[in-house]
């Protein structure tokens, strides 16, 4: 397992958000992460990132434990989350953005070099480009970018820092059915060619069954069904509640 958490709970005054999940990521999977709206979807992804701290209970990387560790000590490590809304610097070009990405992870270099002298931290930004389909456009300002371009730009930037493990938190988000399924594509792509673990936050449900190796559903915070896409389908309990049927 690369990475798990223990009996995990996080707790907005009354607010049960994330209540007592217990969660295990294989090693290059395709995970996601469904439920009805305040299921506490994003919440469990920001605890694992780091950009939360838990009321209780713990997180494991690579069987390390990284509960307290901030944001930036998470990225570090390897576990890498992009947003519900687009994060990127939209008056810099598109391969300006996955540049400065990719420079995040230099250990040593000049400071009072110019950034376009950094060769390996210029390929690893191009090979980037490459991986989300955005090469013939890395000249062009962020701004200038389509809806469903930006979010390739941002998946872009979350590769650049050479993650372990994936976190998508509703990558499909605005996009047309064609945008939507050629995100899925690259989703898979991505993590088959790299050996990557993705884990996604997703409520198109067409996307998550055709992807997904497995998938888990909270619902008020816990974990209701854990499985394969065809298991969780056909589980009375998620029909009940997530599909609305009786």
């Amino acid at each position: 397992m690369i990475v798990r958490t223990e009996k995990l709970c996080k707790y907005f005054g009354g607010l049960k958000a994330v209540d007592n999940v217990d969660f295990q990521l294989s090693t290059g999977s395709l995970t996601s992460i469904i439920g009805p709206n305040g299921a506490g979807k994003t919440t469990f992804f920001n605890l694992i990132a780091g950009v939360h701290k838990p009321t209780s209970g713990k997180v494991f990387f690579k069987d390390n434990e990284i509960t307290s560790l901030p944001l930036h000590k998470v990225s570090r490590l390897g576990i890498t989350k992009t947003y519900q809304i687009s994060h990127i610097f939209s008056g810099l070009s598109v391969f300006e953005n996955i540049r400065v990405a990719a420079q995040s992870r230099e250990t040593s270099f000049n400071f009072w070099s110019q950034a376009y002298s950094h060769h390996s931290v210029n390929r690893r930004a191009i090979q980037v480009l490459e991986k989300v389909r955005l090469k013939d456009k890395g000249g062009a300002l962020a701004s200038t970018l389509s809806h469903g371009d930006r979010r390739y730009l941002e998946i872009g930037i979350a590769l650049a820092t050479n993650p372990s493990v994936l976190l998508l938190d509703e990558p499909t988000a605005g996009m047309s059915s064609a945008e939507t399924i050629q995100c899925a594509d690259l989703i898979v792509e991505l993590n088959d060619a790299l050996n990557l673990t993705v884990v996604l936050v997703e409520h198109d449900m067409s996307l998550v069954m055709n992807i997904s190796d497995e998938i888990v559903v909270l619902n008020e915070g816990k974990v209701l069904a854990v499985g394969t896409p065809q298991e969780v389908s056909d589980n009375d309990e998620v029909q009940r509640v997530y599909l609305g049927e009786k």
